[in-house]
């Protein structure tokens, strides 16, 4: 289990670090603030397909949110999204090959960084929420074995204490 989770973190730091790249290439010198102003103002956030995306995402984010105990939903997005992560630059070149079919413009450079900030980042947003949401769920199991711990101990003592004075009395009715 722990080769997977050092497998799924290598594949997040190295998305991380193609996304930083990219970023850095594609704003050549300008303010992060103005790169963004730039990035959002060049989309055509009306067009039917990154709607249905970035609708996607959200309810990718929120059914993780509130499926947060469902062991197999979240696996199962868990492994999708980063599968799409690691992907990403294929399916850049691919989208970047077919544009015309679904978009007005493209998007989809060399460099990666419109299918890096749309389809990445919200991605990485959501593993890095089950991130959290299974640090929680550690933690909380951690809590309740250690108060099962200490009930057991607990339960020992008082064992031990009745035998001990139980002992005590049968020494002294045979005195």
């Amino acid at each position: 289990m722990e080769s997977t989770f050092d497998g799924l973190a290598g594949v997040l730091e190295e998305a991380m670090n193609e996304i930083r790249t990219k970023f850095k290439e594609a704003s050549k010198h300008a303010g992060i603030w103005e790169s963004l102003q730039a990035f959002a103002a060049a989309v055509d956030w009306t067009e039917p397909w990154l709607i249905a995306l970035l609708a996607f995402q959200a309810l990718l984010l929120v059914s993780v949110i509130i499926l947060r105990k469902s062991w197999n939903y979240n696996v199962g997005v868990l492994v999708l999204a980063a599968g799409t992560v690691y992907n990403a630059q294929r399916l850049n070149r691919l989208l970047g090959d077919h544009w015309r079919s679904f978009a007005g413009q493209p998007y989809f450079d060399e460099q990666g960084v419109f299918i890096s900030a749309v389809v990445s980042a919200p991605l990485l947003l959501t593993m890095f929420v089950q991130l959290v949401s299974y640090l929680c769920q550690a933690s909380g199991l951690l809590v309740d074995m250690k108060r099962k711990e200490l009930r057991y101990k607990a339960r020992q003592r008082a064992r031990q204490e009745r035998a001990a004075t139980g002992a005590q009395a049968d020494t002294k009715k045979t005195s």
